[in-house]
Order: structure tokens, then sequence, then C-alpha cells
């Protein structure tokens, strides 16, 4: 175990556990990551009056999971009334360069979305070149269609 970490009281990890989740949540969909920080922070409870480990786990799994059955659907009404756009919604009207040629009745090409490559198809009947700049219109399971832009 590396050194720093035996220096810490118990207490400060399972708070360093929970910062760690939170911070993972911003680059991960779902609202998973951040239930499990609320349970870590939950663990700080016993922790802080010298519970024992299994204490301290019953907490956070007990918190984990009154996290994910009370907050996630909170939090995903709360997205949904504010029709904050998550997942394959949010790329729809991205603009996007094609990696891999888009040709009509093939299959589709590729696109590069921030940094991501993704399977597309043209809602126009013609190729896209790669290079060319296009606008993401919908998409079908994890196939995005698309537009060239003018």
């Amino acid at each position: 175990m590396p050194e720093f970490i035996s220096l810490l009281p118990v207490w400060q990890l399972w708070l360093v556990a929970a910062l760690i989740l939170f911070a993972l949540e911003v680059i991960t969909p779902g609202f998973i990551l951040a239930c499990f920080g609320v349970g870590a922070l939950l663990a700080i409870i016993p922790a802080l009056f010298g519970g024992s480990w299994l204490i301290q786990a019953i907490f956070f799994g007990v918190g984990s999971l009154l996290a994910l059955w009370l907050l996630k659907p909170l939090m995903a009404r709360w997205f949904a009334a504010r029709d904050t756009k998550t997942g394959m919604d949010a790329l729809i009207g991205r603009k996007a360069f094609v990696s891999e040629a888009i040709k009509v009745g093939d299959g589709g090409g590729r696109i590069a979305v921030d940094g991501d490559s993704w399977r597309a198809i043209s809602s126009v009947a013609h190729d896209l070149p790669a290079g060319s700049e296009v606008r993401i219109t919908g998409y079908t399971s994890l196939v995005l269609q698309v537009e060239p832009i003018q």
C-alpha cells in the first residue's frame, strides 16, 4: 500500500473516494458513479466515530443503493423538466467531420465527433467524401444520420 494512504485517517480516504467518484461522473453517463459517491460520503459517518470496516462498508452499500433508488429518478426528472439532452440525443444538431467516406447504399462510413469515431449514414442521396463537414440529423441504434453542411 502506498505510504501516503496509511498516513490519512480512514474518513479522509472515504472523502477522497467520494471526490474521485463525483469527478468521474462528469465523464460518464447515467448518474451512477455519483450515487456511489453519496455512499462514500455516508461511510464517513461511522469512520469518524471509529466504526469498523464492516460498518463503514454497510453505510457505503446502503447509502449507494438508497441514492440509486431515490436520487437517480429525481435527477432524471430534473433533466427531463429542463429539456436537457443527454446520450445520443445530445449529438443531434452537432457538426462533425467525415473520417471515412460515407457512400450511399454501402452501409455508411465514419465521422469524428469530439475525438470519438461513429458509424454514420448519409441522409442525402450522394456520397460524402472524407474530410467534409456534416451535421448530425438523427440516429438509429448506434448509427448516426448526417447531412452535408453547405
